[in-house]
């Protein structure tokens, strides 16, 4: 048998009476743990330190006894089987003793009962604990139902069978200023209806078996909308009762309201967009929108104005009486209803007022308008006109309808000044069409045009071509005869004849110079492309031109250098020379005597063409798009010191017959190189360079003059 354990308290001064006491509790099977104490401190403390299950107490000690040791037990709350074990007591004292909370007692010559007077007591405190946590337990369930019960957001009222209120939850003092005493021991019916009685359709069923409804109900004594719920309840015996909870249903409705009202506006914004998509007009989109508003928003009148310079004029309106409209079909600048208008804020009023025209007035309350709003159509700032809605009945606008309907009127504004500007559109459409017309005719004229340019210009190489021919001969002669009588006949001649025959060699020189541009400007326009190339050496071209004028460069004391990398590049051989010729000549003949002149030549990259692209941009707009793509280029630079060419001029220079200057700044000699020139050398370089697919170009020299730089793709 396993032995029970079992924790005594002794208060006992006698520590052999305390062992007498221990060994017949362990022979009675207990496993014991106990501790002796003799006074009422010890007891104290032992009672906080430990859990016990048992106090054995001796009835009388010299400085404590079974009395105080109960007044002890009893301050600490603990509820522990007492037992006085004592050597001799009376019997008045044990009654005492068991009135102050004794348990039991025994004489300490019978201890045979105490292991069966601790069995029961220990039990009896067992039941005891399980009752206090019993009650414990339904306490605070009650008290938490009471909590729930007050804190529930209905209302809970419980009658009896004739409705008298017997009982009601916290929340009902919230509703009712008195609280309990205004609602307790009266009918349910009196504190909800007062006077009024409810027809029985709220409580009707306070007396059959129970019922509940759906419906919602309004009471006289509260403000809102409830529901009410009734359930039938016994109360006691045969006693019924009914238990009524009462919900506060006023802000679902208010949702509900709020939802409904928020539905009625889409639809009736959805469907006047529907209705704004028409594309009939203008006049038509307003009918349709008025009608549909009439039957959404139940208006009974409605009218659309818009502005017509500083007038307003009726353009749309329904339910309108003839007096009415007639009176508000055009209203002028100083009208008060136009002036409001223009303000672009809305205004209404419960009745027509003073705001009205005198005859619009009479005539609305003729026709029966009461409550109204005006409403402005416009985009931004800007005002095109207003609507207006009336009904008949008492109904006010609230800010609610007054913002629908300015929502309206803007979608209405927009679809008006979408119109407005269709027309306009059209307007432009039509007049780019005749433009479009206008444009083809004069293209075919330009085509007709251009053809007969190309025929006249086909003429004009045909007879530069012819005249040039034709011209060469005689001017050669009469240059070689003025050569001769001047350089080499002996003729004596007075200083007059001498000039004027200088003049006359002079001028023919000029002449065959310009025959030979006139050719050479037919042959490159008449060409196109050139076809035919052949490697050629640059810079020894450069040496052989350098060569035919190496007289006069000695009679101006100028100095030619020409140098740089000798690459063979696919050119037409004779135009090139014929490019380097003029580029030469230009160089000498605007160079002062005693100047420089340099020719030089390198081969560039494709990579490279990006630095030139900001200068050449200035002469040729696409490029290096206008050039041939090869994966490398040869530069030919042509440079001088002599007076340069203002930037402004750089590009035009390139064009047919212009010249820069004047001839008296283009050089210091006396004879050769004097001429200004037919202002066709350059244009001939550039046509050759279009031919070759590079590319021409001047920029100012270092250290003064100009730089002309000719550009030639390579092969592959």
């Amino acid at each position: 048998m396993v032995a029970k354990e079992l924790k005594v308290l002794l208060v006992e001064d006698s520590l052999e009476d305390s062992l007498l006491l221990v060994r017949e509790l362990v022979r009675g099977g207990y496993k014991l743990e106990h501790l002796r104490v003799e006074t009422a401190e010890g007891m104290r403390l032992a009672l906080e330190g430990r859990k016990w299950d048992v106090v054995i107490s001796d009835y009388s000690m010299p400085s404590f006894d079974a009395l105080g040791a109960l007044r002890v037990l009893h301050e600490s709350g603990q509820d522990l089987p007492f037992i006085i074990v004592s050597g001799k007591i009376g019997e008045d004292l044990a009654v005492a003793a068991m009135k102050s909370g004794a348990n039991d007692y025994l004489m300490k010559g019978n201890l045979a009962r105490l292991v069966p007077v601790v069995e029961r007591e220990l039990r009896e405190a067992a039941e005891r604990r399980t009752h206090r946590l019993t009650q414990d337990k339904v306490r605070r369930g009650k008290a938490e139902w009471e909590s729930v019960f007050d804190a529930v957001s209905d209302l809970i009222i419980i009658t009896d069978a004739e409705g008298v209120i017997s009982r009601c939850n916290g929340r009902v003092s919230a509703y009712f200023p008195g609280g309990y005493d205004a609602v307790l021991g009266k009918r349910i019916d009196e504190i909800f209806f007062g006077s009024e009685q409810p027809e029985g359709k709220v409580f009707r069923f306070l007396h059959m078996q129970g019922d509940e409804t759906d419906e919602d109900v309004r009471f006289p004594n509260l403000s809102g909308w409830y529901n009410v719920a009734s359930y039938p309840m016994r109360i006691e015996g045969n006693d019924r009762g009914f238990v009524h909870i009462i919900k506060d249903i006023t802000k679902r409705r208010e949702v509900e309201e709020e939802k409904r009202t928020s539905d009625r506006e889409l639809l009736t914004l959805y469907a006047v967009a529907f209705r704004l998509q028409y594309t009939k007009g203008v006049e038509k989109v307003m009918g349709d929108l008025l009608f549909q508003l009439h039957n959404m928003l139940q208006m009974d009148f409605s009218c659309i104005h818009l502005f017509e310079g500083d007038k307003l004029r009726i353009r749309a309106s329904l339910g309108l009486s003839p007096a009415f409209e007639k009176a508000m079909t055009s209203l002028p600048a100083d009208a008060e209803w136009n002036r409001l208008a223009q303000s672009g804020r809305p205004f209404l009023g419960e009745e027509p007022d003073a705001r009205f025209p005198d005859k619009a007035k009479k005539a609305a309350v003729a026709m029966g308008l009461h409550s109204w709003c005006t409403v402005p159509l416009k985009i931004g700032q800007e005002v095109m006109g207003v609507m207006t809605v009336g009904t008949l009945s008492g109904r006010s606008y609230s800010d609610r309808d007054v913002f629908l309907l300015c929502s309206i009127a803007g979608q209405l504004a927009v679809l008006i000044d979408n119109y407005s500007l269709y027309d306009k559109m059209k307007e432009k459409a039509e007049e780019l069409y005749k433009s479009k017309m206008e444009l083809k005719e004069n293209l075919q004229k330009v085509k007709r045009a251009n053809i007969e340019l190309g025929r006249l210009n086909t003429a004009k190489n045909n007879f530069i071509g012819i005249a040039s021919h034709e011209l060469k001969t005689p001017i050669t002669s009469i240059m070689g005869g003025a050569e001769f009588l001047l350089k080499y006949s002996g003729i004596p001649m007075t200083p007059e004849q001498h000039s004027i025959l200088a003049s006359v060699y002079e001028g023919t020189v000029q002449l065959r110079k310009l025959v030979e541009d006139l050719l050479s400007i037919s042959r490159i326009e008449a060409q196109g492309p050139l076809a035919q190339k052949k490697p050629a050496n640059l810079i020894q071209l450069c040496r052989e031109v350098h060569n035919l004028f190496a007289l006069p460069l000695s009679e101006r004391h100028i100095t030619v250098s020409i140098g740089g990398e000798e690459t063979d590049v696919p050119v037409d051989e004779a135009f090139v020379t014929l490019a380097i010729r003029n580029l030469m000549e230009n160089a000498i003949k605007f160079t002062h005597d005693g100047g420089e002149v340099r020719l030089s030549g390198r081969v560039l990259k494709h990579a490279q063409l990006k630095e030139l692209t900001p200068t050449l941009r200035h002469f040729y707009s696409a490029f290096p798009n206008n050039i041939a793509t090869a994966p490398g280029y040869y530069l030919l630079q042509v440079s001088d010191n002599g007076i340069g060419i203002p930037a402004d001029e750089r590009v035009r220079i390139f064009e047919k017959f212009y010249g820069v200057g004047d001839i008296a700044h283009h050089s210091s000699g006396d004879t050769a190189f004097m001429s200004k020139g037919s202002g066709l050398g350059l244009s001939i370089v550039r046509g050759i360079m279009d031919a070759h697919e590079g590319a021409v170009w001047v920029e100012e020299a270092s250290g003064g003059g100009s730089t002309f730089s000719l550009l030639f793709p390579l092969q592959n």
